[in-house]
């Protein structure tokens, strides 16, 4: 994408100097903060008993390395031209509950290795969607940033019928 053009849209999100002040942006607002995952408490309840895999899958370290694992494969897949940053949490812990509980197998042993397929079925899942928004993201940014270019006006190429028609006089 060429993104040297001069901006002409309604808003320059493309060259854009300052990002915006958060800090008294949602001053109205809770101070929960927000930026901090937490473990996933109670992931199964109501299915299944929670086992050391569940323990263990849904722990913090377990996020954050899907986390750093995402961010890996997006810029990968996009040959380094998109660097994200976290992704949210929440949004996450579904992803991991609807993997845990369709491929579980939950034994008791080998456990790592469980782990280890169920993270990269979250990641492969993870990064499809997250790279197509990233490509969406940019090219929102490119419209925004930029006006339509109106359509030239057209041109008679052909000289044998450059008479245009006349009224008739019968009307």
């Amino acid at each position: 994408m060429n993104y040297n053009k001069s901006s002409n849209g309604r808003i320059d999100l493309i060259n854009k100097t300052q990002p915006p002040d958060i800090t008294n942006l949602f001053s109205l607002y809770d101070k929960i903060p927000a930026n901090q995952c937490t473990t996933f408490r109670d992931a199964t309840i109501g299915q299944w008993n929670e086992t050391e895999l569940s323990k263990a899958y849904f722990s913090q370290n377990n996020i954050q390395l899907l986390q750093n694992g995402i961010r890996a494969g997006v810029y990968y897949k996009s040959n380094g031209q998109y660097t994200i940053g976290q992704q949210d949490c929440e949004a996450l812990k579904i992803i991991m509950r609807s993997t845990f509980l369709s491929y579980a197998v939950n034994l008791p042993e080998n456990i790592s290795g469980q782990i280890q397929e169920l993270n990269k079925k979250v990641i492969d899942y993870c990064i499809e969607h997250v790279f197509s928004e990233a490509q969406g993201y940019m090219k929102y940014i490119q419209d925004v940033s930029t006006l339509p270019v109106p359509i030239a006006t057209p041109v008679m190429t052909n000289q044998r019928d450059k008479n245009t028609y006349k009224m008739p006089t019968w009307f």
